[in-house]
């Protein structure tokens, strides 16, 4: 991320930089199970042993040891008796049968020293391996156990010293009194290695939290609340004690939840430098510790999540509403709040019985509608341009967005909201006055104060005229509304969720300024979730945001609907005159006159920071209003006058008394800000790579994307006449020789793909987790996986086509032929021939299977994995260079109308690579002359506009102007 500059926000304190507070251990009593593990530091200590504290002087002493016995005892000896007696040839009877002197007796000690020196040097040398390498445990030596355990205690004395150099230590437990009993339940899924934990009621409980205070709980265990507010929501595992020569390591703690263990690095990547409970850090892939907080991937198997426990808030009754145009500051609208607290109370209910996700991006995953915005704004990206490959972080936030987006409900409160402010327009009435929307799959709600019973048709007026219902089954859709009809209620924004709605209010409503308050850090995320969801949702025309205080990384999303400024005061004369302009004009009543909507569109200042002073009254000034007002300011923290109090808890929980609101806060942290920067705009977190491929270049041999390698070598043959076939090329489809029910299919489909893509298997446990991100229980989980093992039948030997393997794996069969291996087979025999005839046969062949980019037809809310998968961007990539290919070597063999072909072929994958359309320009310049490239340019800069108005690239803008000179394109004049 760009550093901050001026008042731009700046990323807060890692937990290294903070005071843990120790928690109390869990005292014995009742019907507490016995082998309960004990919570907070004090877990890390042995009763009745002192604490071994690592200390820079033993670490001295540790590698004086290592170096006076590597070095040292091969010196002493060189210096005392030479080099060691080495025969010069075999002994006979009388050397057998000598009296043994005080020299044969040295010689043979010195050959004793030596052969344990050289064994102890060995042992030294294959634990320094393992530990710099970070792979797995060390190699054993043989008939070294004690030699080897001595060596690696000093090696590990060493390393771990040298990384914790200047780490401040771990705080000390402090007593506590005997803590209460609580009654709950928790059971964290037991693996392997680790032990089911099962917490009975009336449970002793641990550290009791002030009421108020959020718990924190990974299983049986309470953490340390700083420590607890870092992890909640993600997947944790404990380090295990040593079991007799046994240690717990990253590779085989991968291969137990990933069901792989070459992903240790992933492990390691999620935990680097960040301190654990007993003040270390992990630095080096060998060194973990016993009782070490460990994060996983989420889609880890058999491990427990952190979850928090908070107090139910309690809500107090809704103020009593003012008339409207009351100009006292804190107040509401009329009729706000009473409908409000009825309408929410059975959500919040059902909110508070959730459970907390296991996403690292766990905020993004219950953010339907912020990440719908969010994951348009990171397709129409790609579909602009090539993009490097992302990380580990970053994979893992494209998941959470996929798992989260509900980009059809977004479509559906869009579509309402015009329809809405279509029929008003069409019957001469005003837009109602709506502070607050409940959208959900079937229907859109408004909660309007003042009431208004004139609704048009076939909207539902409810609760005399304080409700109004649209349900998705009583309208038609018609697609070209959005074009027609501009947004009504731009200034709607999500503040998150209850139970499975979306709760959204209008920021015009407020008639004033907003401030959210509560737990700092909660308060910052939601403040930058509302203005990232004002910058990317689809229901606001001309909106613009202007943010101060918030990270310089937001900068990537649409620059016309978000600025980031250093400071709001020299923007109060511009905004002041735009309220002069407003003054005496109802906002819903202007919008909805003919030509004047786009003249009411708002503008909202969203502060990171509470002004204050000077500053804060002139914000209050310019922003009242008697009514709605097109001016606003959303800001964190307290603002005297403020209209809207909004307050955020730790846990997320959001309340807006006025409104008698209460949900789940849509919050965005900084962890997930760093990773969608990298997804939208991946310059500003990656360095170029000056070795890789540019495919807006002439074709090179030499940068041309590699083809993975396949574990078969299968033909179009075989795909077409295989018992099983899976197609991912396109619309994904899965045939097999029975059938499955219709409303099973598509889960069915997506748990062969995945098979498919891992060809050496998947553990259950790992394959549920993908499948099902939001969790299911074992029974839905083994009765899915039987059910598709039905649907594929068996081969003509019996064999299920869904095998399990002797390690416990599902996999394929060898006979079930995936599209996308075959095309990697066709493109592999293409870089091979030297032929130019045959490679334009085997790269037709290849684009004839690809039907599509992958899974370009995919049901919404699966497939989120396949970011995991890394199959996208290789497959678009390796068939936009085949499509190429075939263009440039056909066009070169006079055959252009192949070559056009070829083109159009690549365009169907990335439809904005100009590449291609160079490609496609130069074969219709060989078949039509100038009208072909004419017809092409303006198919060119349709799809370049529709996609986001992309500009010519000189490339292609030089090509346009050298067929057609002076052609006037509508696209060429802006390259």
């Amino acid at each position: 991320m760009n550093e901050s500059r001026g008042r731009r926000a700046s990323r807060p304190q890692t937990r290294t930089e903070r005071t843990s507070r120790p928690v109390s251990p869990i005292e014995a009593s009742g019907t507490a199970t016995a082998s309960l593990r004990e919570t907070g530091p004090q877990r890390f200590q042995r009763r009745g042993v002192p604490e071994a504290k690592r200390s820079m002087p033993q670490a001295v002493a540790a590698g004086f040891a290592l170096a006076l016995l590597v070095i040292g005892v091969p010196v002493l000896l060189l210096i005392l008796g030479g080099p060691p007696p080495i025969p010069t040839s075999m002994p006979g009877r009388d050397d057998l049968t000598a009296t043994i002197g005080a020299e044969q007796l040295v010689g043979v000690l010195l050959w004793v020293v030596w052969l344990a020196w050289l064994q102890f040097t060995i042992c030294v040398l294959t634990e320094l391996r393992s530990a710099v390498r970070g792979v797995g445990l060390p190699g054993r030596v043989p008939l070294s156990g004690p030699t080897q355990r001595f060596a690696r205690a000093l090696v590990a004395s060493v390393l771990v010293a040298t990384a914790a150099v200047g780490q401040a230590a771990a705080a000390s437990p402090a007593a506590a009194p005997e803590a209460p009993t609580v009654g709950t339940s928790v059971t964290a899924e037991a693996y392997d290695g680790q032990a089911e934990v099962t917490v009975q009621q009336e449970a002793p409980a641990a550290a009791a939290p002030v009421d108020g205070e959020v718990e924190y709980r990974l299983g049986d265990m309470v953490l340390d609340p700083e420590e607890g507010a870092e992890l909640v929501g993600q997947k944790v595992y404990i380090v295990q004690p040593p079991d007799g020569r046994y240690h717990d390591n990253l590779w085989d703690i991968a291969e137990r939840t990933l069901g792989d263990g070459r992903r240790y690095q992933e492990i390691f990547e999620l935990n680097r430098g960040r301190e654990q409970p007993d003040g270390h850090e992990l630095s080096l892939a060998r060194l973990i510790y016993p009782n070490w907080l460990l994060i996983v991937p989420a889609d880890a198997a058999g491990v427990g999540v952190v979850t928090a426990e908070a107090p139910a808030p309690e809500t107090p009754p809704p103020p009593p509403a003012p008339p409207v145009g009351s100009e006292e500051g804190g107040g509401q609208q009329e009729g706000i709040g009473e409908t409000g607290a009825g309408l929410f109370a059975d959500f919040v209910a059902t909110g508070e019985a959730e459970s907390v996700n296991t996403n690292p991006h766990a905020g993004l995953i219950d953010a339907g509608l912020l990440a719908a915005g969010v994951l348009a704004a990171l397709e129409l990206m790609r579909r602009r341009r090539r993009t490097p490959e992302p990380g580990a972080d970053e994979v893992e936030a494209e998941v959470a967005l996929r798992i989260g987006a509900d980009p059809d409900r977004a479509r559906w409160l869009d579509y309402a909201l015009r329809h809405l402010a279509a029929s008003c327009q069409e019957a001469g009435r005003p837009l109602p006055p709506v502070y607050t929307a409940v959208v959900d799959s079937a229907s859109v709600e408004l909660l309007l104060a003042p009431a208004r019973v004139d609704a048009p048709e076939p909207w539902s007026v409810l609760d005399e005229g304080r409700r109004w219902i649209l349900n998705r089954a009583d309208v038609a859709v018609d697609p070209e509304l959005r074009g027609r009809v501009l947004a009504p209620y731009p200034g709607l924004v999500s503040l998150g969720r209850s139970g499975d709605r979306d709760v959204l209010v209008d920021l015009e409503a407020a008639g004033g300024p907003i401030c959210i308050d509560g737990d700092p850090e909660a308060t910052f995320e939601v403040v930058t979730a509302l203005a990232v969801e004002l910058a990317t949702n689809q229901w606001s025309d001309h909106l613009r945001v202007t943010a101060d205080g918030l990270p310089d990384a937001l900068s990537v999303f649409d620059p016309g609907r978000l600025r980031l400024v250093d400071g709001v005061e020299p923007l109060l004369p511009e905004l002041a005159a735009r309220r002069a302009d407003r003054l005496g004009t109802d906002v819903l009543t202007g919008r909805v006159r003919p030509g004047g909507a786009g003249n009411w569109m708002p503008e909202y200042l969203v502060l990171g920071t509470p002004p204050t002073g000077e500053l804060a009254e002139q914000l209050v000034a310019l922003t009242n209003a008697a009514g709605r007002s097109p001016l606003g300011v959303v800001c964190a923290g307290e603002v005297p006058g403020a209209r809207w109090r909004i307050h955020v808890d730790a846990a997320g929980t959001l309340e807006l008394p006025a409104l008698g609101l209460s949900v789940r806060a849509n919050q965005l942290s900084w962890r997930s800000i760093e990773a969608l920067v990298g997804l939208v705009d991946p310059d500003r977190s990656h360095d170029p790579d000056p070795g890789a491929p540019n495919l807006n270049e002439a074709w090179l041999p030499e940068v041309r994307p590699e083809v993975p390698q396949v574990r078969t070598l299968v033909t179009e043959a075989e795909l077409a006449t295989a018992p099983v076939r899976v197609y991912i090329l396109g619309p994904v489809v899965v045939q097999a020789r029975t059938e499955i029910e219709a409303e099973r299919r598509a889960l069915a489909t997506e748990i062969v793909v995945h098979l498919a893509l891992h060809r050496e298997g998947v553990h259950p446990t790992v394959l549920a987790a993908a499948v099902w991100p939001r969790g299911v229980t074992a029974a839905v989980r083994e009765s899915t996986f039987a059910r598709v093992r039905e649907w594929l039948g068996v081969d003509r030997a019996g064999s299920p086509y869904l095998l399990m393997t002797e390690d416990g794996r599902l996999k394929l069969s060898d006979t079930v032929v995936l599209d996308w291996d075959v095309v990697c087979a066709l493109l592999s025999q293409a870089r091979q021939t030297r032929r130019p005839s045959e490679e334009a046969d085997l790269l037709r062949r290849a684009l004839r299977v690809a039907r599509g980019p992958v899974l370009s037809e995919r049901p919404q809310g699966r497939y989120a994995w396949i970011a995991r998968a890394r199959v996208e961007r290789v497959a678009s990539d390796l068939l936009v260079d085949a499509a190429h290919r075939l263009s440039v070597i056909t066009r070169d063999g006079g055959d252009p109308a192949t070559a056009g072909a070829a083109a159009r072929a690549g365009l169907r994958v990335r439809p904005a690579e100009q590449l291609l359309w160079r490609d496609l320009i130069l074969a219709q310049n060989a078949v039509d002359g100038r009208g072909g490239v004419m017809a092409v340019e303006g198919e060119m800069s349709e799809t370049l506009l529709g996609i986001g108005g992309i500009e010519l690239a000189p490339e292609t803008a030089a090509l346009l102007e050298e067929l057609v000179p002076g052609g006037g394109g509508r696209h060429r004049d802006l390259a």
